[in-house]
């Protein structure tokens, strides 16, 4: 060993001075780095996620519920002609409102005047001909005293006759023109009394001509007084297909309009909240609304419920009326509707960042999270104007703190860290 030593010294001698002063630096620095104490390690924190709470406060609230609508009417007009005619004016433009009585289109009426007059004609001649029945008739009843006379003169004058051919007086040719003339003046008689008595039948059948006159008569004017279509209704026009010098059969529309009073709101309600809305409109409650048309709102009452729903729907339509009647309405047009719904008691009102999924809040107790089963019944409008959602939770009392945090990570029995508790809808 003191020989290995000895020989190591050797060597390190033989070694040129730099190289030995380098090689004792690197080793210096080796042991201080080896050497050197541990610094104190710091004890582990564990790091909670900061979340912000409401305090709840059941209470009674009016759900709110958003639903979408369109604007229609359901006395909307297909105003169509009704003769063969050709279009002489169109009065009216899409677009155009127009008051009762006020012409839209009018037709050329030539071919119907014409008509009209020669029924005119017709009924005068059959008026003139029951009068002459009736003068007839009167005529007939004198006459029928005069023959009445003569039969009995002629008779008288046959008798005669027959006395003196008995007395050989008279000759027989006389007695048989005396007969003759009596069986003439007989059946001149029959003819008077057959008249009168017919009288009745042919008044009747005159009578009966002079009905069906007049009716194709009226039925004339009536085609001349459709030759003007006018506007049944106040209302708006939303089509017009006439064109002057088109020709016109009947059942060709010529002008589409709605009446402006009768203007409605279809808007379907979801099948979860059916049972309220059907309840209130047994009990005759008002269920208000409002419709908003970009920076109009209009507002609504529920009327009624739709009697029939279409295969795929989730809901029924509702029919909603305006209180009232803006001038600048388009049917067709689409906006959204905001219901209110019956007060329902012990509800919550939170932001919607509390809700968590469908059916899950949570409250936050010594610092963990708890799941709350909550059920959803629409949303209530704040003071501040803010849209919170409404719920129904077993369970919760004033006063207990509510998460409205989202967190990605949100589960029963999380740890948080709450900051100070703020009222509902406040941010």
């Amino acid at each position: 060993m003191k020989n290995l030593y000895q020989a190591l010294i050797r060597r390190l001698r033989a070694l040129p001075l730099p190289l030995l002063i380098l090689g004792g630096t690197l080793l210096v620095l080796v042991l201080l780095f080896a050497l050197q104490p541990a610094p104190p390690k710091k004890p582990a924190t564990e790091i909670l996620p900061l979340v912000r709470t409401v305090p709840a406060e059941p209470g009674s609230h009016r759900p709110m519920v958003t639903l979408y609508g369109r604007l229609e009417s359901p006395r909307e007009a297909s105003l169509a002609a009704t003769i063969n005619a050709f279009v002489d004016q169109v009065q009216v433009e899409e677009g155009q409102w127009v008051e009762p009585g006020q012409l839209l289109v009018q037709l050329d009426d030539s071919e119907v005047r014409l008509s009209y007059e020669q029924r005119q004609a017709e009924l005068e001649d059959l008026e003139a001909q029951v009068a002459s029945e009736q003068a007839r008739f009167k005529n007939d009843r004198q006459a029928l005293q005069v023959e009445q006379e003569l039969v009995e003169l002629s008779e008288k004058s046959l008798q005669r006759y027959e006395q003196l051919v008995e007395r050989n007086v008279g000759s027989d040719l006389s007695r048989d023109e005396a007969r003759q003339q009596a069986r003439a003046q007989a059946l001149s008689l029959l003819n008077r009394k057959l008249a009168v008595s017919d009288h009745p039948n042919r008044l009747q059948r005159l009578q009966a001509q002079l009905k069906r006159a007049r009716v194709q008569r009226d039925q004339a004017a009536l085609d001349l007084a459709r030759t003007r279509v006018v506007a049944p209704f106040a209302g708006r026009v939303t089509a017009v297909p006439a064109v002057p010098g088109n020709r016109v059969r009947p059942g060709d529309v010529l002008v589409r309009l709605f009446d402006a009073a009768h203007v409605q709101v279809r808007a379907q309600i979801p099948s979860r909240y059916l049972n309220p809305v059907e309840t209130a409109l047994d009990r005759n409650q008002t269920l208000d609304a409002r419709f908003v048309l970009g920076e109009r709102r209009l507002p609504l009452r529920l009327s009624r419920l739709s009697g029939a729903i279409e295969a795929g729907q989730g809901g029924v339509d509702a029919l909603f009326d305006l209180a009232q009647q803006p001038r600048h309405l388009t049917l067709g047009r689409a906006g959204e509707v905001y219901l209110q719904l019956p007060p329902v008691a012990d509800t919550l009102a939170l932001p919607p960042t509390a809700i968590y999924g469908q059916q899950r809040i949570y409250r936050v107790e010594d610092g963990t999270l708890h799941t709350v089963m909550v059920e959803r019944l629409g949303e209530v409008l704040a003071e501040s104007g803010e849209q919170l959602q409404l719920v129904r939770a077993e369970g919760i009392s004033a006063g207990i703190p509510i998460l409205i945090t989202q967190l990605s990570n949100a589960v029963g029995g999380l740890k948080v860290r709450p900051q100070q508790q703020q009222a509902a809808g406040d941010e």
